[in-house]
């Protein structure tokens, strides 16, 4: 009786409806036989008992509640399985068909039948179930067709359709009234199913195809209609949690400024209690987005207790790097830095602003290192640039001014890197360079028009810095003051008699010596090669001799091991300064190759100086870690675990790295 009384009410307030569509669409039709009218007809029970047999309760439910809507006083058969009933073999074929929803199929074997026994008739009911099968069937077509206004009149002519066993329908009828902008029918829509329909999973399901049609404040009205467990909780929590990751999310793509105060508390709650990644992650990424990056690295840190990946490392260092804190966004990042092209940039990005910190910091050799491979892989001028600036803020121009033409080379528009190379060509007395900068960038930027020019004032390296880790392999190489040979010239090292300018050709080849010598003192390799050059004019062989050996010297402080080479040989040499020499040239090509990811040079290199000296600890570590960044990890595994034995603490590092990288490479292999 309930359900025959729900389905009047809504067949009532859909016949309203229908009435008014069609009044708009077409002329009023006649509405068929109202249900009462059958109430003193006999029932027919043969889908019911047919579903009975079949064993499915769904439709035996269904059927029996069809027939209580058609038939009020009737009850259902106590034994839906007593022998009194004989089934007849046609009429259950065709009720198969109904079950099956194959209508037409239904209808050609009551066609069949009856052309078989011309005094059978179909019952009433049969008809009746199959026009409202059809008219179902109708209606999802249509809905799916997005025809929603037939939707609405096929609803509105067959009210049956309109009830908790056709909740599909019920559904699709809501979704027409919304967008064909009748929202207070299609929310009483869904209302009818909350009041009345009791299955959970029903009223869930109806609460999330609401989500998709109504804004918050219709969705409040069917939220009143909620139901709440013995536990306390409400049926619809998990919709309550995602209409509040959904205000986080609409802020974070821009479609609203900020989310509602109940919202983010109710997230907040939940992501505490269930440590979600994903919900931690959406809190961090919205305090982000509020200019909380404190808050945001409490978020993320918690995702990444929970998930540690590179969901949770992106949006660490993100936080981290709008606090300001790109050492550890650097180092949170390392490990995914080739996960992705966005975590690539992202990760050069910390890099970068890792590297142009004030007062500089003094970064680890491993740090370095992946800096330098992350900046070659991904060949990115903005790191090489500033890895210019971090080699030439330690006095180290020939290598700032190889990273800044690397910049250039990379991209020739970027004027910093441009600028870069200008400053460290000048420190380099390049002349040649500097003038072809100038003229390619004055007419387009300003301050290297005005370089050199009075008032303008160049970057000041600062002091040199020893390199916190000796280790090659992984430093920009800070150039190691030499060793300066006493002369005997009488400008003693130390004196500072050579600090004004003195063109070297008004110097006699032995004056000029000992100058090349007092600068060398001074740390002005630069300057001493043209001294020595002078020098190299002398008549003496010993003199010429001192002048080849300091000239390759100042050469080697330059960072320029192939003129270091040209230098040597340009006067005789004993062989203990021709060994050293080599040595000295073929180091500072290794580490120079090194620098810029050259691993292959490097090789070659160190093997050239290994025919003047054996290599030390520092060396072979250099060695192994070229060869571990050739993918040669076995040969890298040996050196490191060689070197590690001797108790080298710089070599347990690179030992682990290759055994990890041998053991993924395993793992890879069929």
């Amino acid at each position: 009786m309930i359900k025959a009384l729900r389905l009047a009410t809504l067949s009532l307030a859909f016949f309203a409806l229908a009435t008014a569509t069609q009044a708009q669409q077409q002329p009023a039709q006649a509405p068929t036989t109202p249900p009462a009218a059958q109430s003193q007809q006999k029932v027919d029970e043969t889908a019911l008992r047919y579903f009975a047999r079949q064993g499915d309760q769904k439709r035996v439910d269904a059927e029996i509640a069809r027939l209580k809507a058609l038939y009020p006083g009737w009850e259902p058969p106590a034994n839906l399985l007593a022998n009194d009933y004989v089934p007849d073999p046609d009429i259950e074929k065709i009720w198969d068909f109904y079950g099956k929803g194959e209508y037409a199929a239904a209808r050609a074997a009551i066609a069949t039948k009856q052309a078989a026994d011309p005094a059978f008739t179909p019952s009433a009911d049969l008809l009746h179930s199959l026009d409202v099968g059809e008219a179902g069937m109708r209606l999802r077509n249509a809905s799916d067709a997005s025809q929603y206004e037939t939707v609405v009149s096929i609803a509105a002519n067959t009210p049956e359709l309109l009830t908790c066993e056709s909740v599909d329908s019920l559904w699709r009828v809501a979704e027409a009234l919304i967008r064909t902008e009748r929202t207070s029918r299609g929310l009483d829509a869904y209302k009818y199913v909350l009041t009345n329909c009791a299955d959970p999973q029903i009223r869930l399901a109806t609460m999330q195809k609401a989500m998709a049609l109504l804004d918050r404040t219709q969705l409040d009205t069917l939220f009143a209609l909620e139901r709440v467990g013995t536990d306390g909780a409400g049926e619809f929590a998990s919709i309550r949690l995602s209409l509040a990751r959904n205000a986080l999310a609409d802020v974070l793509t821009g479609k609203s400024s900020s989310a509602g105060e109940e919202d983010v508390k109710l997230l907040d709650s939940s992501a505490r209690q269930t440590k979600a990644p994903d919900d931690l992650r959406l809190l961090g990424w919205y305090a982000l987005n509020q200019k909380r990056p404190a808050d945001a690295q409490q978020w993320f840190e918690m995702a990444t207790a929970a998930d540690p990946g590179q969901l949770s490392a992106h949006g660490l260092a993100v936080a981290l790097l709008d606090q300001k804190q790109p050492g550890q966004a650097e180092a949170i990042l390392a490990d995914y830095r080739t996960a992705s092209p966005e975590l690539t940039t992202l990760y050069l990005t910390a890099a970068a602003s890792l590297l142009s910190q004030e007062p500089r910091p003094q970064l680890e050799a491993v740090v370095l290192n992946r800096v330098v491979a992350a900046t070659m892989e991904a060949r990115n001028a903005n790191t090489a640039q500033e890895l210019g600036w971090y080699a030439y803020a330690f006095s180290q121009p020939q290598t700032a001014a190889q990273w800044f033409r690397l910049a250039t080379t990379w991209d020739p528009q970027d004027e910093p890197s441009a600028y870069g190379l200008l400053v460290t060509s000048d420190a380099l007395k390049d002349a040649e360079t500097v003038r072809a900068i100038k003229s390619q960038w004055s007419a387009r930027s300003a301050r290297i028009a005005s370089f050199g020019q009075r008032g303008e004032v160049a970057p000041t390296p600062a002091p040199v810095a020893p390199a916190r880790n000796p280790e090659p392999a992984a430093t920009m190489a800070v150039v190691q003051p030499q060793p300066t040979p006493n002369t005997g010239s009488g400008t003693g090292s130390g004196s500072r008699s050579c600090s004004t300018y003195v063109p070297p050709a008004s110097l006699s080849p032995a004056g000029a010596l000992a100058r090349a010598w007092c600068l060398m003192d001074l740390n002005r390799p630069s300057d001493a090669v043209a001294n020595f050059a002078r020098a190299l004019n002398s008549s003496s062989e010993k003199t010429r001799s001192d002048a080849a050996y300091g000239q390759s010297l100042a050469y080697i402080r330059l960072g320029l091991p192939s003129d270091a080479m040209v230098a040597s040989s340009s006067a005789p040499l004993s062989q203990a300064r021709i060994n050293e020499l080599q040595v000295a040239i073929h180091t500072r090509a290794a580490l120079a190759a090194y620098e810029i990811g050259d691993y292959r040079n490097a090789l070659r290199a160190l093997d050239e100086r290994s025919r003047y000296a054996p290599e030390q600890n520092d060396l072979l570590v250099l060695r192994a870690w070229s060869y571990y960044h050739l993918r040669r990890y076995r040969e890298a595994d040996q050196i490191f675990t060689a070197v590690a034995a001797t108790g080298f603490q710089d070599a347990i590092a690179g030992q682990a790295a290759a055994r990890d990288a041998l053991r993924i490479q395993a793992s890879r292999e069929p």
